[in-house]
């Protein structure tokens, strides 16, 4: 396990531990369902934060580039939201809801590259356009935290979201591991 790794789970695991104790707590179906739902998000971002930390090391060590730069703020400026936000859930499930989600939609935002280290070219640009599709996805579970918080059908605005993450999931993973197989 690299160093960037065993940071990234010393800052996340006491955030992961506090949503599971939520998930197992005394709270109704519907807050544990929203904190499974950011259980899930929050192992998600946490190797995401590996990933896109390890990238930015081994990209920065093939070549000089000022949007490697901007991209490492945005990354590091978005991990610290990410925590804030899952470290916040403990005090208010919902509003720490938000925050997790905002920061998401500030990634996909600003995010104007994706790095390939081991691709011809290492630092691709990225249109608002091709990161189109999550940010709907980041605006409709806005919608349905938001929506929690205002106690409208919160059984059901949970359960949206769970849903929504889950299918966020198996898209991003399942070629992978119906390719393995």
């Amino acid at each position: 396990m690299s160093l960037t790794a065993r940071f990234m789970l010393l800052l996340f695991l006491p955030a992961s531990l506090g949503l599971l104790a939520q998930i197992v707590g005394r709270g109704g179906l519907d807050q544990q369902l929203l904190a499974l739902a950011l259980l899930l998000i929050c192992v998600e971002q946490a190797r995401m934060a590996v990933v896109d930390l390890e990238q930015i090391a081994l990209v920065k060590d093939q070549i000089y580039d000022s949007r490697l730069s901007n991209f490492h703020k945005i990354t590091t400026s978005t991990i610290i939201l990410e925590l804030l936000g899952f470290y916040s859930s403990s005090i208010s499930l919902g509003w720490g809801a938000v925050l997790v989600l905002l920061s998401q939609v500030w990634f996909n935002l600003l995010a104007g590259i994706q790095l390939q280290p081991l691709g011809k070219v290492a630092i691709q640009p990225s249109a608002i356009s091709e990161r189109l599709p999550v940010l709907i996805a980041n605006g409709i579970g806005l919608i349905l935290v938001s929506l929690w918080l205002l106690q409208v059908a919160p059984l059901s605005m949970a359960s949206g979201l769970l849903g929504l993450v889950i299918f966020y999931i198996w898209v991003k993973y399942a070629p992978a591991v119906l390719k393995v197989k």
